[in-house]
């Protein structure tokens, strides 16, 4: 089992070592052509044969062509689902959408409905929609394809689409890295069961599961009084055992502590990890613990007000902030006044402000720093209140390591900086784009505004950063994706996931149908399981990370 990867580069910034990165991408203009031949299981992509296990046929005059050939030829990575019962395909590939129902001959992308030409059917377990039906499906999907892309040679019983789309050129330091190995089987913690419709990993070693009512078909989440919720532990023991039906909400909140409110939702409390009621809650909201304390917000002569609570839920800071942000390093960000008068600074677990709030918007301190905004730009502060980076950037992310992510203003350059606000290398510019950060701060997405195949439209082309340079979309998925030393992974030849390291070798080898990152030791995973009568179910378990031995 090998397939390609782009090398994730080490965010080790070794000056002198790794290329600097200081142009815009080229942005390319390319044709993909794809060829169907009636009759075979003969399908192309630029004269490559694809993988097709039946034959395409035509019917009622069009080429008949299976679902999941043309979106893995177009999309490596795309994740396809058929749900037997409802007999309607989706198609996950990024922020696209496509569902297709069979039985209602309805195609949408992105919830929007779009035309469709001739009829969609199954054969030998396949979906099969008509060719012609691609432009307008791809032309939802933000590619530009006209009549005249689409050829019906009847001499030669071969139909040809082609393709134009805009493409970031690449980049000659990134590498090529193999993801090899087939992995090992997955040590579980919890057996695979269908006792569960949905579990989650909330930290801790405590997991919330729960089991649907008769009226929630399988597959959807959801959450209510018709749901049936547990609390159990990594071997799937339960730890609390809520009345059927008795919970419209549960969250952890961390400290050993869930916040419970009530199926009529007239009541609202905390239990410990036995399930014994520690407090109710006279306030409307609460989020997880931090520290020590957690905020709490409620109405009070008609506004939302915040303050802070202990453990036993005594109210230790006042509700008197419009907002307030979790405790960290020993300080928080908190806000007095509304909209344009808002202001924002820190204050200590008695409430006293430690940093005056002078400031338009404040993130938390993270290795001794937190970013804040003023009417010149974003900059950062120590836990003293001084000015360590002036704020001159547009936009920045919090400090990993030593250094973070930070965009010019006028010129909208991407740069990594140190703790002491010195530029160590240009990542890009952004000009007329944007960009964010990802994976908890260690990654950079950049979304470039280029011009589209017409000459006058636009289309947005994303590329991907880590703190050397420019990474491909597998990589950054990888990075991503990393807990505990793996990241879930998708094997488009098995099409199923695993789990692999941070140098793409496959650890845990590819089993499931979804698989969640690892968190304190274990991660949730799902398998789809075909029944007897052709229906399906869900099996949900919960696996160890074999690098935590």
């Amino acid at each position: 089992m090998k397939k390609g990867f782009c090398i994730l580069l080490s965010s080790a910034l070794l000056m002198g070592t790794v290329p600097v990165y200081g142009d815009t991408p080229k942005v390319e203009q390319v044709t993909h052509t794809y060829r169907a031949e009636v009759g075979t299981k003969n399908f192309y992509k630029d004269d490559v044969l694809q993988p097709l296990d039946t034959e395409i046929y035509l019917k009622d005059g069009y080429v008949m062509l299976p679902v999941r050939t043309f979106f893995t030829a177009m999309w490596e990575d795309a994740i396809i689902d058929w749900n037997q019962e409802k007999r309607i395909a989706s198609v996950l590939q990024g922020p696209i959408v496509v569902t297709m129902n069979v039985d209602e001959n309805e195609i949408q992308v992105n919830g929007k409905e779009i035309p469709v030409s001739g009829k969609m059917e199954t054969k030998e377990g396949r979906l099969f929609v008509p060719l012609r039906n691609w432009k307008h499906i791809l032309n939802a999907c933000h590619y530009s394809v006209t009549d005249e892309d689409i050829v019906w040679n009847s001499t030669q019983q071969e139909a040809v689409v082609k393709i134009k789309e805009s493409k970031l050129a690449e980049q000659e330091a990134v590498e090529e890295l193999v993801l090899s190995g087939e992995g090992q089987a997955p040590s579980y913690a919890m057996e695979m069961t269908e006792r569960y419709d949905f579990i989650e990993n909330v930290g801790d070693g405590y997991f919330i599961a729960m089991k649907y009512g008769k009226d929630v078909p399988v597959g959807v989440i959801t959450a209510g009084p018709e749901c049936d919720y547990d609390v159990i532990d990594s071997t799937g023991k339960v730890l609390i055992d809520f009345p059927a039906y008795s919970v419209f909400q549960l969250e952890y909140l961390g400290e050993d502590l869930f916040y419970v409110t009530s199926a009529d939702r007239s009541e609202k409390y905390v239990v410990d990890q036995t399930g014994k009621t520690m407090f109710t809650l006279p306030y409307d909201r609460i989020l997880a613990y931090s520290e020590g304390m957690a905020v709490v917000g409620d109405l009070v002569n008609g506004e939302y007000l915040y303050g802070y609570v202990d453990l036993k839920g005594n109210l230790q800071i006042p509700l008197q902030f419009t907002k307030a942000e979790p405790f960290s390093e020993g300080i928080a960000a908190v806000s007095l006044g509304k909209l344009a008068d808002k202001k924002c600074g820190f204050v200590d677990k008695k409430g006293d402000f430690v940093i005056e709030p002078v400031y338009r918007s404040c993130g938390s301190f993270q290795e001794g720093l937190a970013m804040v905004r003023t009417s010149e730009g974003v900059g950062f502060v120590n836990r003293q209140g001084g000015i360590v980076i002036s704020p001159v950037y547009r936009s920045a992310s919090n400090f990993v390591n030593g250094t973070t992510f930070a965009v010019t203003g006028e010129s909208n350059e991407v740069w990594i900086i140190d703790d002491m606000g010195k530029k160590l290398r240009k990542i890009t510019d952004v000009k007329d784009g944007s960009a964010s950060a990802e994976g908890n701060d260690r990654l950079m997405q950049v979304e470039y505004v280029v011009e589209g195949v017409s000459g006058v439209d636009h289309t947005h082309v994303v590329q991907n950063y880590d703190k050397n340079g420019a990474i491909s979309k597998a990589a950054f998925d990888l990075e991503k994706g990393m807990s505990e030393g793996l990241a879930p992974v998708y094997d488009d030849t098995q099409e199923m996931m695993g789990y692999a390291d941070e140098t793409g070798k496959m650890i845990i080898t590819p089993s499931f149908t979804k698989a969640e990152p690892f968190r304190d030791g274990y991660a949730v995973v799902k398998r789809l399981v075909e029944k007897s009568d052709g229906s399906r179910d869900e099996e949900w378990g919960i696996i160890a990370n074999p690098l935590l031995k």
